[in-house]
């Protein structure tokens, strides 16, 4: 009798059943009775109770990661638009999600110049010029300032720092060169951010140094 006693009230022992869900709206809607799109759920629910405690519990996503949180805010503002009664491809959808992208781009870049000559340059030309107008390359001041390199900023000619500047506009060393490259004074923009001819004038391939 008392193992036939232990075993009903083992039986009656209702174990535990916790379900995990990311979406906060069904839970809610769960509560309420006036929801009848989620029956089926409902009367699931009701008979897994008879057997086992229930415990449904949020669980929140995407939280603190940024492109998670932005795809989420641009989802709900899509939903509050009103949506046109039509079809998009694959590939239209592609193209205009591209086209956006391309039109924030520009607008977070005010100063890009679509027209650079730059592009038109070879591999090899690019990485010169690269290297040049953002100063990361491997003249002494850079080498010396930045990567603690070498002994000095100085350049060879010992009258300054070896700089980009200092190269293309003030080298004593490179001075014949600049003439017969820039036979009239050419200001840097000009000859980083000129026209194609302009940076391929750009003489540091002669100067034998390297960038």
């Amino acid at each position: 009798m008392k193992q036939r006693s232990r075993r009903q009230k083992a039986n009656n022992v209702k174990r535990p059943a916790n379900g995990l869900k990311d979406a906060l709206s069904v839970l809610q809607a769960l509560i309420s009775s006036k929801n009848k799109d989620l029956n089926d759920l409902t009367s699931a629910l009701t008979s897994l109770s008879q057997t086992h405690t229930i415990a449904l519990q949020w669980i929140p996503s995407h939280c603190n990661v940024f492109g998670n949180e932005t795809a989420d805010l641009l989802a709900k503002k899509a939903a509050a638009l009103q949506q046109n009664d039509y079809t998009t491809t694959y590939s239209e959808a592609k193209t205009i999600i591209h086209a956006q992208q391309h039109e924030e781009w520009l607008q977070e870049h005010p100063n890009h110049v679509q027209n650079d000559a730059y592009h038109a340059l070879t591999r090899a030309e690019q990485v010169v010029i690269f290297r040049l107008r953002t100063g990361h390359n491997r003249l002494n001041h850079h080498l010396y300032t930045k990567l603690h390199i070498g002994t000095s900023d100085q350049c060879t000619c010992q009258t300054g720092g070896q700089t980009v500047i200092h190269v293309l506009q003030h080298c004593p060393m490179y001075e014949n060169l600049r003439n017969l490259m820039w036979p009239q004074d050419t200001p840097m923009a000009q000859k980083l951010y000129g026209s194609l001819e302009d940076l391929r004038r750009t003489f540091m391939s002669e100067t034998g140094l390297s960038i």
